[in-house]
């Protein structure tokens, strides 16, 4: 290896760094006196360029492209004030403690055949950073400051970047397209405030992001867009605004990360899908994650403390909710609309100040091992035509209904519990037509009736248990239920009131209550079983209550008729003695 020494010096050989390419062999130092040299070089040699001070004092305003599959070190340099940076066409650079300022178009350019390795490198104040369609790997940089993308991956570009900071630029942090595959480690994504979020990936790209923070940004963290994917481990993202990660036909993956303080945490839209494990998302003043056309999973998470909901579904949108926690939201912690489909099992929704989980417009869900509780307003929520299965589920200690059913809504109840709600509201309410299937259950311990049917409201309640309510354990009004085999115990008023009600009571069984059942107004229920002659025992008290009133009346009119008569008696003598003492004035007159 020979050693050529650049210098500005007037006795030196080397003037300038092209006169020593092209004097230099592969395996040639290129050793580079402090000053600035205003040229550009193509290198086809494998060789090094290494400046003898820091780069800030060994200045090249111009550029270099590594051709022919050369493979060139370059060191301790400063690349500023040109068109264009270094530029890997063909061949090999290793970029070591160097500068790039103010480069107009490409800082570094890395093309197809071409391969990049960068160390302790700044990128600041140029067009595009790193413009990456080959292969690069960097390490603990700097990059800041681009007009445009602070780093573009296209092509068949593959980017590995690791303890790197990328932060306050004009345009996008990183913008991932095509058919690239890149890695992010231990990175730190800071201070963009442009139309574009701090991550845009695109096309068919995927990108995993390794223990990366990203914050601080008026335009958002990540956009996901097209068939792009892009994973987020072992990440915080925090106050980004809007929106912390929005998906577009794309796909997210969130995995033992933190996502908090912002608007949104989540839009995910158009066919778009993010798969959520091991995730907190807190402190949103928005929706946490809304979901439109679209799909999310989320296992084993945390969604906290939202200024409206933790999750929405809307418009055929599906949501699975497995294994994890909702709670402390102001609006309906799991809100589903639009025809969208929600799977929940072992989780909690719990604290919330509205609805726990609400469906409307055709919605669906499939709820299984969960629980509900301490929610301020109704716990569940099915209305609008909306359909619901709930199995082993545990609903209790709600400020109103464990579960309203209303407008034509209906639901399957199996294996489950509900208890413990507030005084003036029954825990199971249903009306509007809405209808329910009801299997091996138990509704406990609650003031106000267990399960109540309204207006035109119908369903099957099968080998259930109802004790403890105050009021009618189940009360029927103008609807048209089958309550067949289940036990009916210990209560207040009544085991079942039935109201211008309709339907069968089977086989039930009654006992420790004021009266078994209590009727009123027009009753068409068909009673088998205990009680069996309780609407003949109303028919008759009916009939009696009629007869009474009949006799009261009769009673009533022959008394009136009598007085009448007395009246009319009395009018009559009255008149005769009036006549009398007239007729005695007459005579006594003549005389």
């Amino acid at each position: 290896m020979r050693k050529i020494h650049v210098s500005r010096k007037l006795l030196s050989k080397y003037k300038t760094i092209e006169q020593a390419i092209l004097d230099a062999r592969d395996g040639d130092l290129i050793q580079i006196d402090p000053g600035t040299y205003r040229e550009s070089v193509i290198i086809s040699k494998s060789i090094q360029l290494v400046g003898l001070d820091e780069p800030e004092n060994v200045v090249l305003n111009g550029s270099i492209s590594v051709i022919d599959g050369a493979s060139v070190t370059i060191k301790s340099i400063s690349f500023t004030e040109s068109s264009k940076g270094l530029a890997v066409e063909e061949g090999f650079a290793q970029v070591t403690h160097c500068q790039f300022t103010r480069i107009k178009k490409h800082a570094i350019h890395v093309y197809e055949n071409g391969h990049l390795n960068l160390t302790d490198v700044t990128v600041r104040h140029s067009g595009i950073g790193l413009f990456i369609l080959g292969r690069a790997r960097a390490e603990y940089c700097a990059i800041y400051g681009q007009l445009g993308s602070q780093i573009y991956v296209g092509g068949i570009g593959r980017l590995i970047m690791k303890h790197a900071h990328i932060y306050q630029g004009k345009s996008a942090a990183c913008y991932f397209d095509q058919n690239s595959r890149n890695l992010l480690e231990n990175c730190q994504l800071y201070g963009h405030h442009s139309e574009h979020m701090q991550i845009k990936a695109k096309a068919n790209s995927e990108t995993v992001l390794n223990d990366c923070l990203v914050y601080e940004s008026d335009s958002g963290a990540a956009s996901i867009l097209e068939n792009a994917k892009l994973t987020f481990r072992t990440c915080t993202l925090t106050n980004n605004q809007p929106e912390q990660v929005f998906v577009d036909g794309g796909q997210a993956i969130v995995q033992n990360s933190l996502i908090e303080t912002g608007k949104r945490a989540l839009s995910i839209v158009n066919n778009g899908n993010a798969q959520i494990e091991n995730t907190i998302i807190s402190s949103h003043s928005d929706d946490h994650i809304s979901v439109t056309n679209a799909s999310v999973y989320l296992y084993k998470s945390t969604v906290k403390f939202g200024g409206k909901s933790g999750i929405v579904l809307g418009n055929n949108a599906y949501g699975h909710i497995e294994s994890s926690d909702l709670f402390g939201h102001e609006m309906p912690q799991v809100a589903t609309s639009e025809k969208a489909r929600l799977s929940m099992k072992h989780s909690a929704v719990f604290y919330g100040k509205h609805y726990g989980v609400w469906l409307t417009e055709q919605a669906s869900a499939d709820i299984s091992h969960c629980r509900f509780y301490e929610n301020a307003f109704n716990q569940l929520v099915i209305a609008d035509g909306s359909e619901a299965d709930l199995n082993d589920v545990q609903v209790f200690d709600g400020a109103q209904s464990g579960l309203f059913i209303q407008d034509k809504s209906h639901v399957s109840v199996y294996n489950s519990s509900f208890y413990h709600h507030n005084d003036l509201y029954p825990q199971i309410y249903l009306s509007d037509e809405a209808s329910i299937i009801m299997k091996e259950s138990r509704i406990y311990e609650s003031y106000e009736s267990g399960l109540r049917f309204d207006n035109h409201s119908s369903g099957l309640v099968e080998h259930c248990q109802f004790s403890g309510h105050f009021e009618a354990q189940i009360d029927i009004h103008n609807s048209t239920p089958t309550i067949r085999e289940s036990i009916i115990e210990n209560g207040g008023t009544c085991a079942i009131r039935l109201l211008h009600a309709g339907g069968f009571i089977e086989n039930c069984t009654f006992n420790g209550h004021e009266h078994n059942i209590a009727i009123g107004g027009e009753c068409h229920t068909e009673i088998i079983g205990q009680e069996a002659d309780a609407l003949r025992q109303y028919a008759e008290a009916l009939s009696q209550s009629a007869e009474m009133e009949t006799q009261l009346s009769q009673a009533e009119a022959q008394e009136a008729l009598v007085k009448a008569q007395e009246n009319a008696d009395r009018e009559a003598r009255t008149a005769e003695i009036v006549g009398l003492v007239e007729e005695l004035e007459q005579r006594l007159g003549k005389k």
